[in-house]
């Protein structure tokens, strides 16, 4: 809210004028108008917070019920074991990743 006002301010110290040209009655040069675009902007912010509260019950609910955000694991759990076993029978990175398709930085990481 304070922001679009800051910014209506600014627009005004210019000397420019904001005017909604769809709704000719509605002067938002006058301090009613600069009162209703304050309001518009208290009800925006309003708005954005409750997006955000809903957001994060929504991810909240989520994790409760097990799902896992973020990218798909790249191995599964039985070809992690298998790229475990080639690390310690001294396979290198990068023929490790070459074996699974994947990344040499991917494997790097499973150590």
């Amino acid at each position: 809210m304070l922001d679009g006002i800051r910014i209506m301010e600014r627009v005004y110290d210019r000397g420019a004028l904001v005017k909604a040209l769809d709704k000719q009655w509605l002067d938002l040069t006058s301090t009613i108008g600069k009162g209703i675009l304050a309001f518009l902007s208290a009800l925006a912010q309003d708005e954005r917070e409750r997006i955000i509260k809903r957001s994060n019950d929504g991810r909240k609910a989520a994790r409760e019920r097990g799902v896992r955000f973020g990218r798909k694991p790249k191995l599964t759990v039985h070809q992690k074991g298998e790229a475990f076993k080639m690390l310690a029978s001294g396979a290198r990175l990068q023929e490790v990743a070459d074996m699974f398709g994947i990344h040499k930085s991917n494997v790097s990481r499973l150590r």
